[in-house]
């Protein structure tokens, strides 16, 4: 009988101490495997011949073999043989060689049976799954239909067909029924990045390949089955055809995580009056972004003059312009940067991966759109003024903050709506 058409699966041990052997073969003793022993190398490389076993479960000491040539031979007897390293006594660079050569666990004695269990049966879901896609002769589609996560298959900016998972959120049983009446994914999509999306047949495959940002991609969808409730939200990911420009878009459902992150970050990150980050929760960001030891730019600003704003106009037109000018600065920097209120009219902006000339562009673009901003009961033209500093690593998280108070300190000090280099 082939492995293919066999139902049970049939389990190698090959360890050369009689106890270890037995032990195992006991702990994988079950009515769904045959779970066969050997005791070396040149006896298991027999039985790999004869009974050609699924799954391996090895040492890599042999008094007869060396233990890594043993896993060779059992690949070139066995097509996708899985193979579980359980091992005692073991050279260093064995242990090395048998990392290298790609085995799918590695146990150490003495023996964690729930360990080796989930191990063997990991293997076992994989080697079902790989003989279920070998009874069929599966075309592309019927393999993407088996795919459990949403799918979409992509030639340039033409869909060529959606998998099952996806057409069933859309309402549809077929990718052929979602056809017929003309509609695509573009008509569901409510936001990418946070960012309001009306774009036309394809475009949103354009914006997600060619972003030069890199960051996670971020749809939020319309549910079409509850058209008034809340979107669903999905991180898209896609692969690339080799030599082609087919690719697969995958959707991954976190609504539930992005609930828990919108609610964590309303109640306890945020600025009441602008929705930035707070203060102490920008500094939480700091720390762990420095921990990450990569480099990344801060930006410190603050409102030219804003206490006229207030004595002039009213706080009602002051805290308005603090919102407003939040606003300006979010539709202006990427999706992973981080913007906070520091205090009164001061804000920060921290922009992850970015370098110098990165962050002068950006703090550049956000004096240009403030002072071009016309806002709301103010007659008169606002501006900021901007420290910018970009972390060296090994900095300390107060000498970084007090170079970008330095900065902002000269821009203000020497005409104000203007971008200083810290």
């Amino acid at each position: 009988m082939s492995r293919r058409s066999r139902k049970r699966l049939t389990i190698l041990v090959v360890q050369q101490t009689p106890t270890d052997r037995k032990r195992l073969m006991e702990v994988l003793a079950d009515d769904k495997a045959e779970v066969l022993g050997a005791s070396g190398g040149d006896d298991g490389l027999d039985a790999l011949h004869e009974r050609q076993p699924d799954i391996l479960v090895t040492d890599i000491v042999f008094r007869d073999m060396d233990g890594i040539a043993f896993m060779e031979k059992a690949r070139e007897a066995v097509q996708g043989i899985k193979i579980i390293v359980v091992f005692g006594e073991f050279n260093p660079q064995d242990l090395v060689r048998a990392v290298e050569s790609g085995v799918e666990a590695f146990i150490r004695l003495p023996l964690d049976e729930t360990k080796l269990r989930e191990a063997v049966m990991q293997c076992a879901r994989d080697i079902v799954l790989a003989r279920r896609m070998a009874q069929v002769d599966y075309s592309l589609h019927n393999l993407l239909d088996f795919f459990p996560a949403p799918a979409v298959l992509i030639d340039g900016v033409d869909v060529t067909y959606m998998n099952r998972p996806l057409t069933s959120f859309f309402g549809y049983q077929a990718y052929d029924k979602l056809g017929e009446l003309d509609s695509g994914i573009e008509d569901f999509i409510l936001k990418i990045n946070g960012i309001d999306y009306n774009g036309q047949p394809g475009e949103w495959v354009d914006l997600i390949v060619n972003d030069p940002v890199d960051r996670d991609h971020v749809l939020h969808m319309e549910n079409p089955r509850n058209p008034e409730g809340r979107p669903t939200v999905f991180t898209v990911t896609f692969n690339q055809f080799p030599g082609s420009d087919m690719r697969l878009f995958t959707f991954h459902d976190v609504s539930g995580l992005e609930d828990e992150k919108v609610y964590l970050e309303g109640e306890a990150s945020t600025d009441p009056l602008t929705g930035t980050l707070n203060r102490r929760s920008f500094l939480v960001q700091l720390s762990q972004t420095v921990a990450v030891g990569r480099t990344f730019g801060l930006i410190m600003f603050d409102i030219d003059h804003f206490k006229s704003v207030n004595d002039t106009y009213g706080h009602d037109v002051g805290d308005s312009v603090l919102k407003e000018i939040a606003q300006v600065v979010r539709n202006n920097i990427r999706v992973q940067d981080m913007l906070a209120r520091w205090g009164g009219e001061e804000f920060m902006v921290l922009s992850p991966g970015a370098g110098p000339k990165l962050m002068a562009r950006v703090a550049e673009r956000l004096r240009e759109r403030i002072a071009g901003f016309q806002f709301t009961g103010v007659p008169r033209q606002v501006t900021s003024s901007f420290g910018m500093v970009v972390y060296e690593l090994g900095e300390q998280e107060e000498v970084l903050l007090k170079r970008a108070d330095q900065a902002l300190y000269r821009a203000k000090e020497t005409g104000r709506n203007k971008v200083v280099k810290g």
